[in-house]
C-alpha cells in the first residue's frame, strides 16, 4: 500500500513538472506580446525647430503696361485739310516741336484781308485827324473875331459844332483802327494755329493724321507724356487693403531677364461694382523699351519685419477661429494655442504662442491628441521667411 502511494505521488510530480514546462513558454510569449504595444504606442511624427527671421510678405498680381499720362493732340479747326504730318509712331518729340501742318490758304487770305482793313482804317484815321485839325484851327481863328464883334454868335457856334463833330470822327476812326488791329491779331493767331505743335515732351503712341485728309473731332496725335509707362493691374477687393502707396515692387516682363524695380504709385479709391476689382498702378524707371499693352507680373512687398513663420499644415483649427499647434516636450505633445498674423503661399506668421527653439509637429494629424507620447524626426524645415 505504501509502495502504491509513493508511485502515485511520483506520477503526480511528473505531471506537474510537465504542465509547468508547458505553461512557462505561453506566459513568456504573453509577456512579450504585451510589451510590443507599449513600444508601438509612441507615434513617429515629423517636427521642425521654430526660428525667427527677417520676413517679407509679398502680393503678386498681373496687369498690362499703360501710359502714365497720354496727351491727345487735336486740330484747332474742323473740316480743314491736312498739309503734312511731320512725325511717326514711336518718335520722341520735345515740347513745341511741329507735329502736323494744316493747309493755310484760307487763313492766309483772311490774314491779307485783315491787313488791308487795317491799312484802310489807318488812312481813314489820318484823314479824319486832318479834318479835325482844320476844324480846330478855324475855331481858334474865330474866337478873337467873335470877341471883337466881327463874327456873329451863330457863325461862331457853327464852327464850334463842326470842330466837335470832326473830333468825334477822329474817335470813331480810331475805334475802326483798333478793331482792325484786333482782327489782324486774330488772323495771325489762326495762321499760327495751322501749325500744330507738341504741348509736352514725350513719345508718339498713335497717329491718326494723314496728308490730304480733313480734320475732325478726333485727336490727330497721341503722346505718352515724358515717355512714362507703368503697370496697371486689377486687384481683388480682399487684397486691396494690403497695398499702400510707396511700397516696393518688382516687375517681370515676358521674354526679358531680370526684374524691374518700382513702387506703388496710385491705388484707385473705387472698386468696380460688378467685378469687385480695384486698380493699382506701379511706377518704375528703366532704360528698357516698354510697350503699352504688354503683359507683366508684379510682386509687391506688403510687409517686412522679424517674425516666426510656419506652414499651414502644422495648425490645428478649433471653434470660433481658434488655432493651435502641437509642441513636443519631454516626449509628449502639448496642444498650444497661437495667435496668427500675415498669410502667404500656404505659410503664416505666428505672432504669439511660440518662441524660438520650440519643437513643433510639422503635420498635425486628426488622430493626434494632447498628451500623446511620440517619437520625433526632424525634417529641418526652414521657418521665419515666406520668400522662396
Amino acid at each position: 500500500m505504501t509502495h502504491s502511494l509513493h508511485r502515485r505521488a511520483g506520477i503526480a510530480a511528473i505531471a506537474v513538472a510537465l504542465l509547468a514546462s508547458a505553461v512557462m513558454p505561453v506566459a513568456a510569449d504573453s509577456a512579450a506580446n504585451a510589451a510590443v504595444p507599449a513600444e508601438t504606442a509612441k507615434r513617429l511624427v515629423s517636427t521642425f525647430v521654430v526660428a525667427s527671421d527677417m520676413t517679407e510678405w509679398t502680393l503678386s498680381f498681373t496687369g498690362v503696361l499703360a501710359a502714365r499720362e497720354e496727351v491727345a493732340v487735336g486740330a484747332p479747326f474742323q473740316e480743314q485739310r491736312i498739309a503734312s504730318v511731320d512725325v511717326e509712331v514711336g518718335d520722341r518729340v520735345e515740347a513745341g516741336q511741329i507735329l502736323v501742318r494744316l493747309d493755310t490758304a484760307m487763313r492766309d487770305n483772311q490774314l491779307r484781308e485783315s491787313e488791308g482793313r487795317l491799312a484802310r482804317a489807318n488812312a481813314a484815321l489820318a484823314q479824319q485827324q486832318a479834318k479835325a485839325a482844320q476844324a480846330l484851327a478855324a475855331l481858334q481863328r474865330a474866337t478873337p473875331l467873335k470877341q471883337s464883334g466881327a463874327l456873329s454868335t451863330q457863325a461862331f457856334a457853327d464852327r464850334a459844332s463842326t470842330e466837335a463833330v470832326e473830333r468825334q470822327g477822329v474817335a470813331l476812326a480810331q475805334a475802326e483802327v483798333d478793331q482792325a488791329v484786333a482782327q489782324l491779331t486774330e488772323s495771325r493767331r489762326l495762321v499760327e494755329r495751322n501749325v500744330i505743335v507738341a504741348p509736352v515732351a514725350g513719345v508718339v503712341s498713335e497717329r491718326n493724321a494723314n496728308a490730304g485728309a480733313l480734320t475732325g473731332a478726333d485727336p490727330l496725335i497721341r503722346l505718352i507724356r515724358d515717355c512714362e509707362v507703368e503697370l496697371a493691374a486689377e486687384i481683388p477687393e480682399r487684397e486691396l487693403p494690403r497695398l499702400a502707396v510707396g511700397q516696393a515692387a518688382s516687375v517681370s516682363l515676358p521674354g526679358r531677364d531680370g526684374k524691374i524695380p518700382g513702387k506703388v504709385r496710385l491705388i484707385s479709391p473705387k472698386i468696380d461694382r460688378e467685378t469687385r476689382l480695384g486698380v493699382a498702378r506701379i511706377a518704375f524707371e528703366t532704360d528698357t523699351a516698354l510697350f503699352p499693352g504688354a503683359f507683366a507680373r508684379a510682386a509687391v512687398v506688403v510687409a517686412k519685419r522679424e517674425a516666426i513663420v510656419i506652414a499651414d499644415s502644422a495648425l490645428v483649427y478649433g471653434g470660433k477661429d481658434k488655432t493651435a499647434v502641437f509642441v513636443v516636450e519631454n516626449g509628449k505633445v502639448d496642444l498650444r494655442p497661437v495667435q496668427t498674423g500675415m498669410r502667404d503661399n500656404g505659410r503664416l506668421e505666428i505672432r504669439a504662442g511660440l518662441k524660438e527653439g520650440d519643437v513643433v509637429v510639422a503635420k498635425a494629424g486628426a488622430s493626434l491628441r494632447d498628451g500623446d507620447v511620440v517619437a520625433t524626426t526632424d525634417i529641418g524645415a526652414k521657418t521665419g521667411s515666406v520668400r522662396p
